[in-house]
């Protein structure tokens, strides 16, 4: 917490130094404050450059570092399931994993070239995330106490599309010309505007897509429960491999892997 503090009092005296240096193009938006940083260093010589592009493609390698293991965990985790259900090496799972991350990262890079705003990413991820929070956090909830709250399966997942569903629509209210022919478009959300809190229409969007999701998720898992009763709560597709292979039994695999890992090695 210490160091963080540190770092946010750095930046925010860089931030107040650049102002004072330049207050009318700040002013004026000619110059972002985000970017005050940024605009200290332009003047300085390339090895002040060199050192920062170093620091910050290490903080950034860090989270992706972090991002990546864990998408590999998920990965491994279910297809050790699979591997077991077919009697397949864990050695082959680890590298399939390794492989599908690989393949990831390749369309990561392919779309970064094509240079998109990172604020706007973050927007699009946002809404994407908006529009299916509800369906999945209220899954984690005990059915025996919570009822209709906790979800089945399909109102769940009926509730993700109607987030989706309500995305569009609010894009067709708010510029029907603009997206009646690509609704989709309106997840970039152009509202002229770069945070969810700089424009009413893109603070209105997140806070209604979210709270229509929760609804129809509610909605649909009563009318679900009502129709099919108690097997409601049974999986809308059963897998074998998912359900004959338990938690212990992926650890038992995953230390096998790692045995014949260490013994190759």
């Amino acid at each position: 917490s210490l160091l963080v503090f540190l770092l946010m009092m750095f930046f925010g005296i860089m931030g107040m130094i650049a102002y004072a240096k330049d207050p009318v193009a700040y002013d004026t938006w000619m110059k972002f404050a985000y970017l005050s940083f940024f605009d200290l260093l332009l003047p300085l010589g390339t090895g002040w450059h060199v050192v920062t592009l170093i620091l910050v493609t290490a903080l950034a390698a860090s989270s992706i570092d972090s991002l990546q293991n864990g998408m590999t965990s998920i990965l491994s985790r279910d297809l050790l399931k699979v591997a077991d259900f077919f009697n397949v090496s864990p050695d082959i799972v680890k590298w399939t994993s390794r492989l599908a991350l690989i393949a990831i990262n390749i369309a990561a890079i392919v779309k970064s070239s094509e240079r998109y705003s990172v604020l706007s990413l973050f927007l699009v991820a946002d809404l994407v995330c908006a529009t299916s929070v509800f369906p999945v956090f209220l899954g984690l909830l005990d059915p025996k106490k919570w009822g209709v709250l906790s979800p089945t399966e399909l109102g769940a997942f009926l509730g993700c599309i109607s987030g989706i569903v309500c995305v569009l629509v609010i894009g067709l209210i708010i510029d029907y010309d603009k997206y009646s022919s690509d609704p989709f478009q309106y997840f970039w959300l152009e509202n002229g505007d770069i945070c969810a809190l700089c424009g009413t229409e893109t603070m209105w969007t997140f806070i209604i897509t979210p709270l229509v999701s929760l609804v129809a998720t509610v909605i649909f898992t009563f009318l679900h429960v009502a129709i099919r009763g108690d097997i409601a709560r049974s999986p809308l597709i059963a897998i074998g491999a998912f359900d004959d292979t338990d938690d212990a039994k992926v650890e038992e695999l995953a230390d096998g892997g790692k045995e014949v890992e260490e013994t190759a090695a």
